[in-house]
């Protein structure tokens, strides 16, 4: 796929409006009828381009998770979780049979 980004001048991060740009300044620049090798190729690095979905690179890389924790909502979580596994022995004994 970085072929075909290399092929129209662009970075990976391109946008659709950007690789449409890319490509018509490389038509202009290598017309049909006195470049065909090189206007084929760059029609196929356009089209192979227009048809990928966004992001496809990025599909299988891990992304990082950036989360912030409120302290206090944690000291209430352990605050309920312990009460709720608190039980006495009479109580187990109680469960038990």
């Amino acid at each position: 796929m970085q072929e075909h980004y290399d092929r129209l001048g662009l970075t990976a991060e391109a946008t659709p409006t950007e690789i449409k740009a890319a490509y018509h300044a490389k038509l202009k620049a290598f017309p049909a009828h006195t470049h065909p090798q090189e206007f084929k190729a760059i029609r196929a690095a356009y089209e192979a381009l227009r048809k990928a979905p966004q992001g496809e690179d990025d599909f299988f890389k891990l992304k990082p998770i950036e989360a912030e924790l409120d302290e206090s909502l944690l000291e209430q979580l352990q605050q309920r979780a312990t009460a709720a596994v608190e039980v006495s022995l009479k109580d187990l004994i109680d469960l038990t049979f």
